[in-house]
């Protein structure tokens, strides 16, 4: 492009400002621009009846709806999850496969790879991946004392698993210490470490510990907070699902769903700087039963599952900040069966929440817009929705002055649960 000004005259400061001022605004204008992201839920789903499962994509857009859907896609075991890191969604098969399959949000029938996730063990049932970057991630392995440190780029399953971590020393009586969930805050990497026993009837539990990790060198951070043997955080509450850090107060927040009773179920809170940890939410001094799942979005709202039994569970908002929250039941979300928040925030681009319910006749994804708790949309699935995890694709580029251009913010530290 070429470009000729011609100026005549002696040019004053404020008209050489002014001219400036067009000039950088058309200098903008004539250059090209990246695309607003385009957002796309994955949706691990499952049959009623458990026989089987697969992954569905719903577009994020447009607020209102109606949404689109591409159902059932690559059917599998029922016994899955799913994580996304930019446009590529990983899904992890455990129960009868023991593998975790890549795919591109553009092509979402079409595996990239799968690898498997035993080794030489069998039954080490994945729960999660928490990215460092696109050429590192942490693959927790529940079943298992050996974290593997993986290289999602691979293209081979011989680069696939590039170190590991020894988790034993949090290992309780079956010989693993049940790690579920994960969050990488500032370089540090925290772990939720369940610790209980599936080999005796009923099942026993100890008391659940974080482990934080230095993930430049993937060294055990000493918190201060252990016991002489382990030097990570022991947790006041058991059995914990969902770990999320929030930005705005520079919080570390985890879920406990106890036995699935009030007792020792709720949400504390870890400070990452000091890794003190606090009780913020006991479910036992309320009614709702023991809390199943959880969403901060801001220091002043979250959202947590209330589990009354199976299939009555209850969505509730509630202040984090509050010094005794009380929760507030949602209109439409309530004596259902809910899931999909266990392991993970699930807040789109457009701060709406996307909560995965099921009855005993119908199953629905249901998009809550946060900031009034109406329902913004209820998708009707053939499969029961499990897991909700959002990719992204900005490789699109077009220009500034397109009448297309929908600025978009991303939420990029959910992405990852």
């Amino acid at each position: 492009m070429k470009m000729k000004f011609f100026l005549k005259g002696k040019m004053t400061g404020a008209s050489m400002a002014s001219f400036y001022t067009v000039f950088f605004i058309f200098l903008v204008l004539s250059l090209p621009a990246h695309a607003a992201v385009t957002q796309t839920a994955v949706v691990a789903m499952a049959a009623a009846d458990y026989s089987s499962g697969a992954h569905t994509t719903v577009s994020v857009e447009p607020v209102g709806g109606p949404r689109t859907l591409q159902e059932n896609l690559v059917p599998s075991g029922s016994d899955l999850t799913v994580v996304a890191y930019g446009k590529y969604f990983y899904r992890m098969e455990r129960s009868g496969a023991q593998n975790v399959t890549k795919f591109d949000i553009n092509s979402p029938a079409t595996a990239i790879w799968q690898f498997s996730t035993e080794g030489s063990e069998i039954d080490t049932y994945a729960h999660d991946l928490v990215f460092a970057s696109e050429t590192k991630a942490y693959l927790l392995r529940n079943r298992s004392p050996i974290l593997w440190i993986v290289n999602p780029s691979a293209t081979t399953e011989a680069e696939f698993k590039i170190g590991e971590i020894d988790m034993s020393a949090y290992a309780d009586e079956d010989g693993n210490p049940e790690m579920h969930s994960g969050v990488i805050v500032d370089g540090l990497l925290f772990i939720t470490l369940q610790r209980f026993n599936p080999t005796v009837w009923p099942v026993t539990y100890s008391t659940p510990w974080v482990a934080v990790f230095d993930t430049t060198d993937d060294s055990e951070v000493d918190t201060g907070q252990g016991d002489g043997t382990r030097l990570g955080i022991p947790l006041p509450l058991e059995n914990p699902g969902a770990i999320q850090y929030l930005e705005d107060n520079d919080t570390v927040y985890v879920q406990g769903t106890g036995q699935y009773t009030a007792d020792a179920s709720g949400i504390a809170t870890i400070n990452p700087s000091t890794y003190a940890s606090a009780l913020i939410l006991d479910a036992a001094d309320h009614a709702f039963g023991a809390i199943s799942g959880m969403v901060i979005i801001s220091p002043s709202k979250g959202y947590f599952v209330g589990y009354a039994g199976w299939g009555d569970n209850t969505l509730y908002s509630f202040n984090p900040s509050d010094a005794d929250p009380i929760g507030t039941p949602i209109s439409g979300l309530e004596n259902l069966s809910i899931g999909g928040t266990e392991t993970g925030a699930y807040l789109d681009q457009n701060r709406m929440l996307w909560v995965c319910t099921s009855t005993f006749t119908a199953a629905s994804i249901v998009v809550l817009n946060t900031s009034d708790d109406s329902i913004d949309e209820t998708i009707a699935t053939s499969l029961v929705p499990l897991k909700v995890a959002f990719s992204q694709d900005d490789t699109d580029e077009i220009h500034a002055s397109d009448p297309d251009n929908d600025s978009g913010c991303f939420i990029g530290n959910l992405i990852q649960q």
